[in-house]
């Protein structure tokens, strides 16, 4: 069953970050020990988990600190350390918001409380159900892209870039196929190359586009890429652009561990069905793309 293999895939990675908690672990060696396309498994992770790789080689080895706190005489900057902070202070603020309790004052408790909650949202599948996904078969579809660094959520500026490109007088000439998936000349199309619950807002990347005619030139200032082709699976999310991590959470979580499919080693992208310029947030149309195997 695949639910049952991603399970083992995650719990290697569990075992590793175990017997290697004091190591550098780089995400992308957890990658490896996941087995999982580095475009994917960060989200499959945090969805199935209920939280990054990153938060919880971080929340053992404060748990571990904590332990240490209480069970050692070893100094407070030493046991910051290999924790991983670099300074006592920051280690100290850290255990606050996880224990509600200075070292001294953990120190001198003489036993742990319990942690708390590292996030408000534990439940994988939130916002959007299952059944609401669709296999489709997708041909492949050249855009043409502006790249964008950093926040996601600032991608309308690239958007901006490649519509003041466009030939089109009036702006983008926009699709409106009603087929999921279906990406066809006009639509804007946005490709998502990491995820934002495991790489610094700043580091993120990707390419905000307009699906080219097969006959279209390139514009200037816009770069050419392609959206391969083959088995794609496709969540219809009806609702504001900040809140889509939900539906992300349910692809990933809820629907991909027990659909049977495993994910390509391609980028995640998003059809957009709705203008953000004359659309209500709340009735915003938005078709999450994921290739599968």
């Amino acid at each position: 069953m695949r639910a049952e293999q991603y399970q083992r895939q995650l719990d290697d990675v569990t075992a590793y970050i175990y017997a290697h908690l004091d190591d550098d672990l780089d995400l992308s060696i957890l990658a490896e020990v996941a087995r999982f396309s580095p475009y994917h498994w960060h989200r499959v992770y945090r969805a199935v988990r209920g939280e990054t790789a990153a938060q919880t080689v971080q929340r053992l080895r404060l748990e571990r600190a904590a332990a240490m706190l209480v069970e050692t005489s070893l100094p407070v900057g030493r046991i910051a350390r290999r924790a991983g902070f670099g300074r006592a202070e920051t280690f100290g603020r850290a255990l606050v918001r996880a224990y509600g309790l200075t070292p001294s004052a953990l120190r001198s408790s003489g036993s742990l409380p319990e942690a708390a909650a590292t996030t408000t949202e534990t439940t994988a599948h939130a916002g959007v159900a299952a059944v609401d996904v669709e296999i489709r078969e997708l041909a492949p579809a050249v855009l043409a892209v502006a790249p964008h660094h950093g926040d996601y959520l600032a991608i309308g500026k690239a958007f901006a870039h490649v519509r003041d490109r466009m030939p089109a007088p009036s702006g983008v000439p926009r699709s409106t196929d009603p087929r999921l998936g279906v990406a066809v000349p006009g639509d804007l199309v946005a490709v998502y190359r990491d995820d934002p619950g495991a790489t610094p807002a700043a580091a993120l990347r990707s390419w905000a586009g307009v699906v080219l005619a097969a006959d279209a030139e390139l514009p200037e200032g816009l770069e050419r890429r392609t959206i391969p082709g083959g088995r794609h699976a496709v969540l219809r999310y009806v609702g504001p652009y900040s809140a889509m991590h939900r539906a992300y959470r349910s692809l990933y979580g809820a629907w991909l561990p027990a659909s049977g499919h495993a994910p390509r080693d391609e980028p995640v992208f998003e059809i957009y069905r709705t203008d953000p310029a004359t659309t209500r947030p709340t009735a915003a149309v938005t078709e999450i793309v994921l290739p599968v195997a």
